[in-house]
């Protein structure tokens, strides 16, 4: 039994039977060279930070722009608010644990709702505290209004793209 030769040049039997034609490892060229990462690239400026500090242009009337949330993101960041009107801090937390790591808009707004739903817990547990003077009977109900007319016009300004900065409340969701 002979053993034929080692082979240099072309297969004899057409390409390699092993290989496809391609080059082999890390002597790659072109767009799927090492290091290239294959995907869609975008010519616009990045959006906003997922965390703050937000400037504060980025509140209020003409801050749509600065947002630049789709439409998905502006009805979660609707029913954000529209749920704590129903079930309190309940549905901020669990939209903000949600997608606090995916949108900043929604993220935003789940974020002002819940530092409002925790503002609303502390000043009705002074008005609690304060019905044994007699103060707490008219201040508890200006509380409980002055919360659903926030969440009302916050929801409304989540409709339009906007950010809405609850007054009044203090971060303690950052």
């Amino acid at each position: 039994m002979s053993i034929p030769p080692p082979h240099s040049g072309p297969h004899p039997h057409g390409p390699h039977p092993h290989g496809t034609g391609q080059q082999p490892y890390g002597q790659q060229s072109g767009p799927q060279s090492y290091g290239h990462q294959p995907g869609p690239s975008f010519g616009g400026p990045a959006g906003p930070p997922l965390r703050g500090p937000h400037p504060d242009a980025a509140y209020g009337a003409g801050s749509a722009g600065y947002w630049r949330a789709t439409q998905d993101d502006t009805s979660l960041a609707v029913l954000t608010h529209i749920g704590a009107l129903l079930i309190s801090a309940i549905v901020p937390l669990i939209m903000f644990l949600i997608k606090k790591d995916d949108s900043a808009y929604v993220r935003e707004h789940a974020r002002q709702s819940l530092n409002l739903q925790i503002m609303i817990l502390i000043a009705g547990f002074a008005s609690g505290l304060l019905m044994f003077v007699g103060i707490g009977f008219i201040l508890l109900p200006l509380v409980v209004i002055a919360a659903w007319v926030l969440q009302i016009i916050a929801a409304v300004k989540a409709y339009n793209g906007e950010c809405y900065r609850m007054p009044f409340t203090f971060a303690f969701v950052r």
